[in-house]
């Protein structure tokens, strides 16, 4: 006899946006400690990671807009070029709610290969904005940090599914 227990992948569970806001400041604050000069290629940039599970786990509270406010608040926080990584991290959250129905479905090394191309994406926007403000481009291990970014995945998403008690792929690694 079959069961009567609905199949398929659980419903997204309503999280706190207190814990959404923690989280979020939790990835700046990773941001800016301090790394050294060999393994500052390899920071990945825990915001953009953070913000882009929450685009994939909540979309309906954190989208475009605060993605976008994410990369301004982390333009201001690196002193760089003003909207330098808000474009990016928006290109990055249109990718990720593109992807989102997709990315519920796999477990945290899966989606961790499915989000490498949207941290690719958002560091290849800032090359290209830093090139149009006169900026040369110099070192590709810029694009190291993606790499580490897309690691970096696997333990956000299961630690943040694990913290907001949900039973969703994402525990099952």
């Amino acid at each position: 006899m079959k069961s009567l227990a609905p199949q398929g992948p659980a419903i997204p569970v309503a999280t706190s946006i207190w814990w959404i806001i923690v989280s979020l400041l939790l990835g700046l604050m990773f941001n800016l400690l301090p790394w050294g000069e060999a393994a500052q290629w390899w920071r990945p940039d825990f915001v953009l990671v953070v913000g882009l599970f929450w685009v994939v786990q909540q979309p309906h509270r954190v989208g475009l807009g605060v993605m976008w406010s994410l990369g301004l608040l982390t333009d201001m926080v690196d002193g760089g070029m003003l909207g330098q990584h808000a474009i990016g991290y928006a290109l990055a959250a249109v990718g990720a709610l593109l992807l989102q129905r997709r990315l519920l479905k796999f477990n945290a090394w899966q989606q961790a290969l499915q989000i490498l191309p949207l941290l690719l994406m958002e560091k290849l926007a800032n090359v290209l904005t830093a090139t149009f403000a006169g900026h040369a481009f110099t070192d590709a291990r810029y694009l190291l940090s993606v790499l580490s970014g897309a690691l970096l995945w696997i333990p956000v998403a299961l630690l943040l599914q694990r913290a907001r008690g949900s039973s969703g792929n994402t525990d099952s690694a």
